[in-house]
């Protein structure tokens, strides 16, 4: 059946300790998010919403909000998604806002219809980042990137498109860690190598060397995770999220969207 959303626990390992985040994607229509709306913004949120005049807007909005409230609701037992409160930074990086919950972060991403959340706890830093693969963007993408970037695209993929996006989502993702955004030039978040696992590109930076990249293609978008290089991820879990995107549909009726709302 198709479904509007993919779910996945990630168990991330380390030589002295273990952490849980969970990652969700969504693909919904900007119509069937205003229905859903009310059932998932804080009222913050859902005033902040109504103050936004241009439908992109609103669809990036809400993208992002639904996506992260279905991750924090597999990540917590049972929240109240209309107490679950995410406002922006100094930075405008996304911070939680939930009673008794403490030390819990989240990185968002939104490309079109298909938007990406990841939570996790503080002391494991994690950022995501998704972008449709397209010709006009990737000659924007072009401008910033190095010459030893240039030169090991092929690294990343055969169709210089698709290795172009890919980057892009590499060095957003670690700019979301960073929180620096669009203020810091891209070449700083330069890839030196990459290799590959079970059709998953890992990345590593030049300048971060504390952090990699995983990286794949589906559904016609590329996405990234970047965490600390030294963690341990089950390949598995990336492997059945990715296929599981495959599936993720916009198609999806509202009927079979409203129960995901509960946990």
């Amino acid at each position: 059946m198709l479904t509007h959303v993919a779910i996945e626990k990630l168990l991330v390992k380390r030589t002295d300790r273990e952490f849980l985040a969970y990652i969700t994607a969504i693909n919904l229509t900007l119509d069937n998010l205003i229905v859903l709306s009310e059932a998932f913004l804080h009222p913050d949120e859902l005033r902040y919403f109504m103050s936004l005049r241009v439908p992109r807007a609103q669809h990036s909005y809400l993208l992002g909000r639904y996506a992260a409230k279905m991750a924090v609701g597999a990540y917590i037992n049972n929240p109240v998604f209309t107490d679950i409160r995410i406002y922006p930074g100094v930075f405008n990086q996304p911070i939680l806002q939930l009673q008794n919950v403490r030390n819990v972060q989240l990185s968002i991403a939104h490309s079109g219809e298909m938007g990406i959340a990841i939570v996790f706890p503080e002391d494991h830093p994690m950022g995501v980042d998704v972008e449709i693969i397209s010709r006009e963007k990737s000659e924007t993408i072009k401008q910033i990137i190095t010459e030893k970037e240039l030169g090991r695209l092929f690294l990343l993929n055969v169709d210089t498109d698709i290795a172009l996006t890919i980057l892009w989502t590499i060095k957003e993702a670690l700019s979301k860690i960073m929180r620096t955004g669009l203020m810091t030039p891209f070449q700083l978040y330069e890839v030196a190598d990459v290799e590959y696992k079970d059709e998953v590109a890992i990345g590593y930076f030049t300048n971060f060397p504390q952090y990699k990249s995983l990286s794949w293609i589906s559904d016609h978008h590329a996405w990234s995770i970047v965490l600390p290089k030294n963690s341990q991820v089950d390949f598995a879990a990336i492997n059945h999220f990715r296929q599981t995107l495959n599936s993720v549909s916009s198609d999806a009726l509202l009927s079979n969207a409203q129960p995901i709302l509960s946990y």
